[in-house]
């Protein structure tokens, strides 16, 4: 078995658990392909990695571990416990002498990681694995989708009449980024839970939590949704009991980042309200979504939305069940993510060459 590296960030192997959830199956995929084709896939262990066949490197944090507010908070608790808490295997690979080997893959957008989009960090590696069509050359940086899971869920046929108006699912984030959408999600959060408070349920992560130092010590300074109704653990759920969800990435206008959140709702029979990628309608059927970009505000979004009749509904239903029977939904699938790696570094099963 040839060995092939996968640095990440976290201070655990990923590839662990053969649990699969719809944010880890891709991985799974990948280390199980690459064993079927004698490659043994590790991640995050201490072993020598001079002789691995590839080094991947997942986002700059995994090539920076120490850079940033959060790199400079890892590496003074490295320092007072007296070991660094994550590896720097970029340096062993420059030591190495495998530089040639080492492949970057940028899975965050510029809101999350503005380190990802530094050219500084791009000329360290040969290939560059990305979904950012501003960048795709097929010459060192190539096109990756960002996985879906190959899950489809099994979820109830409700009835138009007895499906509320809309619901937002997401963690409570945001970002100094210029064009992050985070804000533009809480505006129309606001927006819909004041104007149709028994039509929108909100739902995710961090939205009853303080937010920073002055929401921890004054609790009344903290903003109380009203229409949250907590966490949940699985999508569908809760989407199938609604006509619509919002489905806004975390930054706007940058091609190619589309994410698994407005398929998770096609595949809940829920209609997304996308707002992201600025060339989201060359990879989905613009007939399958409501573009948010169509709207000066959320009123006119609204009215659009509660208006709509059953047969225009069942016409994004339809276009919807399309899509996802097409090929250019299988693109954004975990299984082409593997593909694609397979392809672009030419691996081989053992043996064959």
């Amino acid at each position: 078995m040839r060995d092939i590296y996968y640095h990440t960030s976290y201070a655990h192997d990923v590839f662990a658990s053969d649990y699969i959830n719809g944010h880890n199956e891709y991985l799974i995929l990948l280390r199980q392909r690459l064993r079927a084709c004698g490659y043994n896939l590790r991640a995050n262990d201490n072993s020598p990695i001079k002789d691995c066949e590839w080094v991947f490197f997942d986002d700059s944090m995994s090539v920076q571990p120490y850079k940033g507010l959060l790199g400079c908070a890892r590496k003074i608790r490295s320092q007072v416990l007296g070991r660094p808490l994550v590896r720097s295997v970029y340096q062993e690979c420059l030591h190495a002498g495998i530089a040639d080997k080492m492949v970057l893959i940028l899975n965050e957008g510029p809101a999350v990681s503005s380190e990802n989009w530094k050219e500084a960090l791009h000329k360290e590696f040969r290939i560059i694995l990305t979904w950012n069509d501003e960048y795709v050359d097929n010459r060192k940086f190539f096109k990756i989708f960002v996985p879906s899971t190959t899950r489809t869920p099994v979820v109830p046929m409700v009835p138009f009449e007895r499906k509320k108006l809309l619901v937002n699912i997401s963690a409570n984030k945001r970002s100094r980024h210029p064009r992050e959408l985070y804000s533009k999600r809480v505006n129309s959060i606001k927006y819909f839970e004041k104007n149709y408070p028994k039509e929108f349920y909100l739902y995710g992560i961090g939205w009853d939590r303080p937010r920073n130092l002055l929401q921890r010590f004054v609790p009344k300074t903290m903003r109380e949704y009203e229409s949250y109704r907590g966490e949940i653990k699985r999508k569908e759920e809760v989407l199938p009991f609604f006509r619509f969800s919002l489905c806004y990435e975390n930054v706007d206008g940058v091609p190619g980042y589309i994410t698994e959140k407005i398929f998770d709702s096609m595949r809940c029979n829920c209609v997304p309200i996308y707002w992201g990628a600025s060339n989201i309608s060359e990879y989905v059927d613009p007939r399958a979504y409501v573009d948010r970009r169509d709207f000066k505000n959320d009123g006119e979004l609204a009215t659009y939305i509660s208006q709509m009749k059953p047969s225009e509904y069942d016409g994004y239903l339809s276009a919807i069940l399309s899509f996802l029977a097409s090929d250019k939904f299988s693109r954004f699938l975990g299984t082409n993510y593997v593909d694609t790696v397979f392809r672009v570094l030419g691996i081989e099963a053992v043996g064959s060459r």
